[in-house]
């Protein structure tokens, strides 16, 4: 008996090491979602929150689903962030950044892209006030979940609705 116990548990363990190894090559970030040479992980934080979708329609055309703008918290570390239209992210300590307007951001399709919103690289600039994301110049968001406009379309124009999304956001920092 205590044989096949053993046999069991060291099988457990092997398919559980291999699942693990699967899942984080499924995770694995593409080469073009990372920042340039010279910057580094600051800090990853986890989020759960909403993407909004305003319903509007063009003269003429059936109404459809536009991305507004995304409503989240995010945990990491202990701390507290919240996300926002711009894409902004603002921490407990009053430190912001906002989205570089003047910079593209890069975008890589969900695995599963017709549940899941895309990954993204975004360049970023803080505000004058010192604390937690001051030193942030970059934002990866990966590993979504959830978060696609919904596949039935609106019935008129000015409908919002929020879509339940989960990501991990990854926050770098010049290196010294």
């Amino acid at each position: 008996m205590i044989e096949r116990t053993t046999i069991a548990w060291v099988a457990a363990v092997v398919l559980f090491v291999a699942g693990t190894q699967m899942s984080q090559a499924e995770e694995a970030v593409p080469a073009t979602l990372q920042p340039p040479a010279g910057y580094t992980v600051a800090f990853t934080a986890k989020a759960t929150g909403v993407q909004i979708y305003t319903s509007t329609a063009e003269a003429g055309a059936a109404p459809k689903w536009t991305f507004e703008a995304p409503l989240a918290e995010l945990n990491g570390g202990g701390e507290v962030i919240h996300h926002y239209a711009g894409p902004s992210w603002e921490a407990a300590d009053g430190s912001k950044i906002t989205r570089d307007i003047g910079t593209s951001m890069t975008t890589v399709p969900a695995k599963q892209a017709a549940t899941d919103i895309p990954w993204l690289l975004i360049k970023v600039t803080a505000d004058s006030s010192p604390g937690l994301l001051s030193k942030v110049a970059y934002v990866q968001r990966i590993s979504t979940v959830g978060g696609v406009a919904p596949a039935m379309p609106p019935t008129r124009a000015g409908t919002k609705v929020g879509v339940p999304y989960t990501a991990t956001y990854v926050f770098y920092a010049k290196s010294n």
